[in-house]
């Protein structure tokens, strides 16, 4: 039984990103429960998707509107995740290896989360845009 949904959100130049990170949060809150994936996986698939979507709004368009998409997909034995963003290109699968958490703001710790946690771990640019794809089990 395949089951995917789809969010999308636009944040301006200069605004805050919270409310629409909280928004893919609430999103991802909504289409977890429904899913293959049990409790603990579930909360780890939220943790995933909480630090892709803050990232690539933290970061990712800092100086210019960003668009970004969130797709999972429900395939019986795992959850996929597709994020999709026209931010200034970043790929986390090239990124050096954690060297610990940032000792005065104890920020850093995302993207080794993810590595941790899914698999398949795939990045493309494409068109301008960063395509980010892995799988939750």
């Amino acid at each position: 039984m395949d089951r995917r949904r789809r969010f999308s959100a636009f944040v301006a130049s200069g605004r805050d990103p919270r409310s629409t990170i909280l928004q893919a949060l609430q999103f991802a809150r909504e289409f977890l429960p429904e899913s293959c994936l049990d409790e603990r996986a579930r909360v780890k698939a939220a943790i995933i998707i909480e630090e892709l979507v803050s990232n690539s709004l933290r970061y990712g368009g800092q100086a210019n509107d960003l668009s970004l998409w969130l797709s999972l997909d429900d395939t019986g034995d795992a959850v996929v995740l597709e994020l999709e963003d026209d931010g200034a290109p970043f790929d986390p699968t090239c990124e050096d290896s954690f060297a610990g958490p940032n000792p005065e703001t104890g920020g850093g710790i995302g993207l080794a989360i993810v590595r941790a946690w899914g698999e398949d771990l795939t990045y493309a640019r494409r068109s301008d845009r960063n395509c980010l794809q892995l799988t939750i089990r």
